[in-house]
Formats: structure tokens, C-alpha cells, sequence
């Protein structure tokens, strides 16, 4: 029994994508805390660097930042994995045999990638509110930063409740949430706008929140940028967001690539598009005009959104060209 309880205490890191955004940031470290308060012997630890609008939390409300699971991750860890659910973003010191739980929040994942993970995977706007419903359910305290930073996650992932993706159970959570740390005034506002400043060049921030996808036999990159004053930002750096797609398209052996920028203050997306095939592609999903590899749609459509939509229309256009095929063959 002292070899089981031994084994039964084995280290439980959480951790989420490489260069994890605010909602993986937050489920880590609350995720950790409620682990902790349960007797497991958890530590939140995380890969790369963190998004400046989890910067803006930390520094808000005083939060440390977690550990850099590079330097203490070792093969005896467990792993569990928020807000991710796909091989591709997360770091490649990491085993999936190693992850024993999988939370997150999209339709499209790898979840059957992880051979020993508990997994759930349900479709709500911000992987936060599933992690603020567990404290719920266990009836466990939470500390007024990880309520800070679950809040900040769902308000940051629903752009505060404009996005697609919203449902009432991030309404509810948040206002959960809400209740359990003091508010500065004028908070969303100012974090959206700390996330539209830019320190870095912009294809080190592009390639930040980059995502990779492959359809049958079709790699497509998509790009997504959440900030204020859209049009300025598109008018200013046109030629050279075209460039940046351009040299990742290269670069990454893509067949297909746009970018996406999420308006947070008029509630509209911005698409950027260089080549022929993708621009055909969003036309058809997304139902939008391009002029001058440039369209415009109200409303918020996030990438976790738009991602089925282009998965389902490729596979379809896929087996209608290969029924063209065997038709002209014939």
C-alpha cells in the first residue's frame, strides 16, 4: 500500500497549448488550485510565453505568473491538458500517453490522440466556464485571482458575450464569477485595448496565435487577431499582412491561409486573404465579398467557428471533384 499511495501521488502538471492564450492561462491555473484543494498533488506549469491580455490579468490583479513547464516537466509527470486538444500547438516534450484529462472546448480536435485521457470536450464559449462549473459542482472554494482570471477568460473568449460562440451557461458562470472579486471600472474596455497593442513585429504575433489544420489532403493556416479600431489597423499594414501570409504560407507548406481580424468594439471580422483558392473557399462558407483580397462580416465569427464550416465545405467540394473525376473518366 505504501508503493500504491506513492505511485497515486505522482506529480499532476496542467498545462495547455505552447504560448497559451488567456483561456488557457486561467483553466491551468484554476484547474491547479482546485486539484490542490481536492489532495491531489497538482501544479500548474505552462509552455512558451504567455498573450499580453494575460498580461494585463496578472499584473490587474496582482497574479504570479506559473512556472515554465520546459524547465520541470520530467516523464513521471501526469498531464492534464486545458483548453487544447490537438497535437499541433502543443509542445512536443510532451507524451499524449502521458495525459490522464482533456478539457476544452471545440467542435474540431484530436481528443482520440490521447490514448489514457478522461476527456470532455463540451461546446461552450470559453473553456473557463467549464473549469468555474466544477468549483460549482464541488462545492470549493475559489480564490479571488483564479475567479479574476476564469471571469476575464469567458468576458475576453465571448467578447464579452457578442461572439457566436456564447451560450447561457458563460452568461451565468461569469456572473458567478463576478461576484467573487472586486471589478475595477472599466475593465473589459481596457483589457481589449491592451490586447491591441502591439510590442512585438507582427508576424511574431501572427505566428503566436497561429493555427493549423490539415482536410484530407488540404493544409490550411488561419491567423486571428482580436483588437480595437480594425479598419485603421488593415488600412496601415496591408501590404505588409499580405507579405506575413505570404512567407507563412511558404514557409509552412500551406495550401490555404487568411487571416482574421475580430473587431472587439464594432463587433465585426475582417478577413485577408492572398491567394485565389482561399478567398473561393471563405466566399462560400462565410457567405462574404472580397474586394481587393479584403472582406468584411458583422457579427463575430470566431476561428473555433469557422473552422467546421470550411472543414465541411472542403470534404464536400473534395467528393464532388472526385465524382467529376470518375464522371469524365467515364
Amino acid at each position: 500500500s505504501l508503493y500504491r499511495s506513492k505511485m497515486s501521488q505522482s506529480r499532476i502538471i496542467i498545462t495547455g497549448y505552447s504560448n497559451p492564450d488567456l483561456d488557457g492561462t486561467a483553466c491551468a491555473i484554476a484547474y491547479a488550485e482546485l486539484l490542490k484543494k481536492q489532495g491531489k498533488n497538482a501544479k500548474v506549469a505552462l509552455f512558451g510565453t504567455l498573450h499580453k491580455e494575460a498580461e494585463f490579468v496578472f499584473k490587474t490583479f496582482n497574479i504570479d505568473k506559473p512556472d515554465q513547464a520546459e524547465n520541470i516537466l520530467n516523464q513521471e509527470d501526469k498531464l492534464i491538458l486545458v483548453d487544447a486538444s490537438d497535437l499541433r500547438g502543443i509542445s512536443n516534450l510532451i507524451d499524449p500517453k502521458q495525459v490522464i484529462e482533456l478539457i476544452d472546448h471545440r467542435k474540431v480536435n484530436q481528443a482520440d490522440k490521447f490514448p489514457n485521457a478522461k476527456i470532455q470536450i463540451e461546446l461552450v464559449g470559453s473553456c473557463a466556464t467549464l473549469i468555474a462549473e466544477k468549483f460549482l459542482k464541488e462545492k470549493i472554494t475559489i480564490t479571488t485571482s483564479s475567479a479574476a482570471l476564469l471571469y476575464s477568460a469567458i468576458i475576453s473568449n465571448t467578447v464579452n458575450f457578442q461572439a457566436n460562440v456564447t451560450t447561457d451557461r458563460d452568461k451565468k458562470t461569469c456572473k458567478w464569477l463576478v461576484s467573487k472579486f472586486d471589478l475595477p471600472e472599466g475593465y473589459i474596455q481596457k483589457m481589449f485595448k491592451a490586447k491591441s497593442i502591439f510590442k512585438k513585429p507582427l508576424k511574431e504575433v501572427f505566428e503566436n496565435d497561429f493555427a493549423t489544420f490539415t482536410f484530407h489532403s488540404k493544409q490550411l493556416g488561419i491567423a486571428q487577431l482580436e483588437i480595437v479600431n480594425t479598419d485603421d489597423f488593415v488600412n496601415k499594414n496591408k501590404d505588409e499582412i499580405q507579405k506575413i501570409l505570404t512567407e507563412i504560407k511558404e514557409e509552412r507548406n500551406l495550401d490555404l491561409i487568411f487571416l482574421s481580424v475580430i473587431d472587439l468594439e464594432k463587433i465585426k471580422n475582417t478577413f485577408i486573404v492572398i491567394d485565389e483558392s482561399s478567398k473561393k473557399l471563405l466566399e462560400q462558407a462565410l457567405g462574404v465579398k472580397f474586394k481587393n483580397n479584403i472582406a468584411h462580416k458583422n457579427g463575430i465569427t470566431m476561428r473555433k467557428t469557422i473552422v467546421p464550416m470550411v472543414k465541411e465545405l472542403l470534404i464536400s467540394n473534395m467528393h464532388n471533384y472526385a465524382k467529376e473525376t470518375v464522371v469524365n473518366k467515364s
